[in-house]
């Protein structure tokens, strides 16, 4: 529009040159003006000439308005483009809004802490039908032929790393209500009340600066024995095998301090109140931890199929019934082993050996009769010591990232009856000196539902030499067991919620 303007107000200047002057001139003037005026083509020519400039200024002014005005085509700065002055708010179609506040979250408001926990329902079947619905060679899963509260439980975690000076104590807090819990806190002598409610853990963790880290434990923590744990969704199988039931201890109290050499090998030290006890009594009754309990762990990971860990625990027991004649010089101790082997995703294997060995049972048939109506056992002569001892095989098939399937196969020896695998039925016997071995088989498939539900259906065959296993009130006991079960377990995380 301003070059056309321009050429509207040019157009006649130049037409009022090409005009003779109206006015008389001096001749001074009439000569200067003739030297000046050109010739007949020359005005014409020069007026060509400048329409043609202002013609091409203004294509060229059309072609930038055009570009400024296409959204799709990035803009032509040109002078007529004027820069904002400095401060001055600017429009852009490309400017982002402001980034919103990320929303609070469960996660977020724990920070570091990590708040954790399952619940375990199952139904479980008996083909023997015992009379108090409790299956035999179990713990946690022993209520059967009917609905049971396995156990639900809560963590509460706060892993201790060396990143920080603050950063190195961590502490882990776990608490659990169900039939499970009932069977750990009746295995606390003499502590335990066998209530439905427990502690399972409660410890802190330090990181110590010494070398590439020194991990010190001190409070209540599960035993390190053994290829199965408490929680029943982190085991290959649903239920618990005989040698965790039987072989080895749920759980310490005391201290424990962890030194990684490097990825292949690791070694723990013990020292603990003994096995299943949160404190030592010596007036509690036979085969009772009564002192310190020593223990250590080797580690080795030659690579990343390959594992083995190697735990031994000695420490002394009572070794009598009665106080009067009740002695804290025995020793009981134990060699457990675990080795695992995972040659492939779909495949993965292990074996578990225990060992223990070292108390004495007292022995019946040399004791004073008067002595012994009495409720004592002054009279009566030590025995030899005892031992018990037995292994176990696991295979799991991974079928899809929701399905796996695991079988275990045990045989445990209990020569003794020590560790009190002989029950208390009809037929059993009284528990000690009684010669008994007991052998399962168990399949299990798992479906994840979900990420957050297990699905779990299992079978179990046990057997033994001798007739351990219950039936009806008025039948004897039997020397097998069919079980099944169907259990659901629902796991959580803090870290996994919004």
């Amino acid at each position: 529009m301003f070059a056309l303007g321009l050429a509207v107000s040019l157009a006649p200047a130049s037409q009022a040159e090409d005009q003779p002057s109206a006015q008389p001139a001096t001749a001074t003037a009439t000569t200067t003006a003739t030297a000046s005026q050109p010739t007949a083509a020359q005005p014409a020519t020069d007026t060509q000439a400048r329409l043609e400039e202002l013609q091409k200024e203004i294509a060229t002014l059309q072609t930038e308005i055009t570009a400024l005005k296409d959204d799709s085509t990035p803009a032509v700065k040109t002078a007529a483009y004027a820069q904002p002055a400095p401060g001055a708010a600017v429009f852009s179609p490309d400017a982002q809004a402001p980034a919103t506040p990320p929303a609070i979250s469960i996660s977020s408001l724990l920070g570091g802490i990590t708040l954790s926990g399952f619940g375990d329902v199952y139904y479980g079947y008996d083909y023997n039908h015992p009379f108090d619905n409790m299956a035999g060679l179990r713990s946690f899963e022993s209520p059967t032929n009917g609905f049971n509260f396995n156990m639900a439980e809560l963590i509460l975690d706060k892993p201790a790393d060396a990143t920080s000076a603050e950063g190195r104590l961590g502490y882990h807090v776990s608490a659990g209500y169900g039939s499970a819990a009932r069977v750990v806190n009746g295995s606390d002598d003499p502590f335990g009340d066998g209530s439905n409610f427990f502690v399972k853990e409660a410890y802190f963790d330090y990181i110590a600066p010494i070398g590439k880290g020194l991990t010190i434990t001190v409070g209540k923590f599960v035993t390190p024995m053994g290829a199965e744990v408490i929680e029943s969704n982190a085991n290959w199988n649903y239920s618990r095998g005989i040698l965790f039931d039987y072989a080895i201890p749920f759980f310490h109290f005391g201290a424990n301090a962890k030194y990684t050499f490097n990825p292949k090998w690791a070694v723990t030290g013990y020292l603990v109140n003994g096995w299943n006890n949160t404190i030592i009594d010596h007036n509690v009754g036979f085969g009772v931890s009564s002192g310190l309990t020593y223990g250590g762990s080797v580690v080795y990971t030659p690579n990343a199929k390959w594992s083995a860990t190697e735990n031994y625990f000695a420490g002394p027991v009572t070794d009598n019934y009665g106080s009067s004649d009740q002695t804290i010089n025995d020793w009981k101790q134990i060699s457990d082993t675990v080795i695992a082997y995972t040659p492939n995703a779909q495949w993965a294997f292990q074996v578990n050996g225990d060992y223990g060995f070292g108390p004495r049972l007292f022995n019946s048939s040399s004791c004073d009769d008067a002595v012994v109506s009495e409720g004592g056992t002054s009279g009566c002569r030590l025995g030899p010591k005892v031992s018990w001892w037995g292994g176990a095989g696991y295979a799991k098939y991974t079928m899809s990232p929701k399905t796996n399937f695991a079988v275990r196969y045990e045989y445990y020896d209990d020569p003794n009856g020590y560790t009190g695998l002989v029950g208390f039925g009809y037929g059993a016997g009284d528990g000690f000196g009684y010669a008994a071995w007991a052998q399962e088989v168990t399949g299990t498939i798992s479906y994840n539902l979900t990420s957050a539900l297990l699905i779990r259906g299992e079978y179990r065959y046990d057997f033994s030499n001798q007739p351990i296993f219950d039936k009806a009130d008025d039948e004897d006991a039997i020397k097998y067991q069919n079980t099944a079960t169907l259990s659901f377990v629902y796991t959580f995380s803090s870290a996994n919620l919004k």
